[in-house]
């Protein structure tokens, strides 16, 4: 019984116990996908990772409507899914129902990147949240099962990677990008949402970013960078591959 209590009041810190439980259980899920779809053609394939990706969306919901209950600053304006990770959830759900192995390439280096910031370096909101708490289990089970989920394209075989295709994650970014500065201009304007922050729009937070805003003072503009970085690392990474 001391055991079970003691778990039970674990708090996840980035690399306690407690995240490792996560990140082991996001690495053996995934390896469980992988195995199962061995005998599988693509077209199973292909509805498995669709049907993965509904179940994580619908994880998405849940976990960002349970949050009025946690958050005194909730807004329902600051939950659409203009978040790097949300976006990457619906992608994975329009790449497995067309097959379009560009906006895959996408999922499998982007998403998988935006997911692994996310576990590696959890807002404030999601610092020390009990383990088996619905926070930690709507951020760090959300963020666990994209991982698996973007992978999944490369590990199932579905998608093939080219260095060409860091063009795809860039163009895609840019457009999500285009769109969520949009969106921020108007909840800010009209009153909706005044500290509408969506992703790629952030404000400055840190000193390169406060020093770039000084230059650049659009903050769709000065956070560039951050998109190129991603081109680069996607070819990188499809290159390895």
């Amino acid at each position: 019984m001391e055991e079970k209590r003691s778990l039970r009041n674990i708090r996840i810190k980035v690399f306690n116990i407690g995240w490792w439980f996560y990140v082991v259980l996001t690495i053996l899920f995934l390896f469980l996908i992988t195995l199962l779809s061995s005998g599988m053609d693509r077209d199973t394939k292909l509805k498995m990772i669709l049907y993965l990706s509904i179940f994580e969306y619908i994880l998405l919901r849940f976990y960002k409507y349970s949050l009025k209950d946690i958050r005194d600053d909730y807004n329902w304006y600051n939950e659409w899914p203009c978040y790097l990770c949300n976006q990457s959830t619906l992608l994975c759900i329009l790449s497995a129902l067309i097959d379009h192995q560009g906006i895959m390439s996408y999922c499998v280096t982007v998403g998988t990147i935006g997911a692994l910031l996310a576990i590696f370096m959890p807002d404030r909101y999601n610092r020390d949240q009990l383990l088996f708490s619905r926070q930690a289990f709507g951020f760090y089970g959300y963020h666990g099962l994209l991982v698996v989920t973007c992978l999944s394209f490369y590990t199932t075989g579905v998608y093939e990677p080219r260095p060409i295709h860091a063009l795809w994650g860039m163009g895609i970014t840019f457009v999500l990008a285009v769109i969520a500065h949009i969106i921020n201009v108007i909840l800010r304007k009209s009153g909706l949402n005044p500290k509408a922050n969506y992703v790629y729009t952030c404000d400055p937070d840190n000193f390169i970013f406060e020093k770039l805003y000084k230059i650049v003072p659009i903050r769709l503009v000065y956070l560039i960078p951050v998109m190129l970085g991603f081109g680069m690392i996607s070819y990188i990474a499809l290159s390895i591959m």
